[in-house]
């Protein structure tokens, strides 16, 4: 029997994209076993001025149990209504994954085999993009689930900070109450409004009226392109008597520190 031949595009590091479906896809994609492989890093920033040319060295390791080919590619990643879009490259006014010169364009790895490829990337002059996604994209299919024969992609995501305009705005605490079934959480709507990526984080910390500390919980980074939204949803694990109480959470990013609370009660 024919084995069905399907095209499948993911991220096996979740700090890199708010989630696999966030990457360039094609049609009949479906969400292969995680650990089939493994490149590093994930994510760089760089710290960089229009018209500068960088270097990064990606590592691609093939952990199959089949020789595989990849064929490299740029992606422009833009923000359009608080969530990132993926651009061909040359497609986006100010973009830099047109620029994308890989050394070498293409490998071919043995299992267990690590490969090494440069990406040289040049900020043009009026850069309007702040991140590219460099793919390693699977040429040879390698068995899936069943009879499933797949292909994989993954990338790596760099992210350019040119000026000192960083902002995050943060709106009001949300205090959704505990449950006999579930925990306290304490939820943020942030955005970047400023022209730079940042990656907040932070801590939660809650507070008796008195002003004594019960407890703190760590937040953890999360980058954030210039425009995107993030819903930062905070779980406190510990059960609180009955009593008045404050929810204060404190962020940090390349841009300073801010601060917020709320107060509110448990019956």
């Amino acid at each position: 029997m024919q084995r069905s031949m399907l095209y499948i595009s993911t991220l096996l590091l979740a700090s890199i994209f708010s989630s696999a479906e966030d990457i360039p896809k094609k049609p009949g994609q479906v969400q292969p076993t995680v650990g089939r492989l493994a490149l590093s890093p994930g994510a760089i920033d760089v710290k960089a001025l229009p018209g500068v040319s960088n270097m990064q060295v990606m590592s691609m390791t093939n952990l199959t149990g089949t020789r595989l080919r990849f064929v490299l590619e740029a992606f422009d990643v833009v923000t359009r209504d608080g969530k990132r879009v993926f651009v061909p490259a040359g497609e986006t006014e100010g973009g830099i994954a047109h620029s994308a010169v890989f050394d070498p364009p293409a490998i071919e790895l043995n299992d267990g085999d690590t490969g090494k490829v440069t990406v040289t990337l040049t900020i043009p002059a009026e850069p309007k993009v702040r991140a590219v996604v460099a793919i390693f994209h699977t040429q040879t299919a390698f068995p899936g689930k069943g009879s499933m024969m797949v292909t994989g992609s993954l990338g790596m995501l760099i992210t350019y900070n040119l000026s000192a305009n960083i902002d995050i705005r943060a709106e009001a605490l949300i205090v959704s109450p505990q449950t006999d079934n579930s925990n306290l959480i304490v939820s943020q709507l942030l955005e970047n409004d400023g022209k730079e990526p940042a990656v907040p984080k932070g801590t939660l910390a809650i507070l008796k009226s008195s002003g004594e500390l019960i407890g703190r919980v760590a937040i953890q980074p999360h980058r954030m392109l210039p425009g995107e939204k993030f819903d930062c949803k905070v779980e406190y694990p510990h059960s609180l008597r009955s009593g008045k109480y404050r929810a204060l959470i404190s962020l940090k990013h390349e841009g300073g520190v801010q601060t917020s609370s709320i107060e509110f009660q448990v019956p």
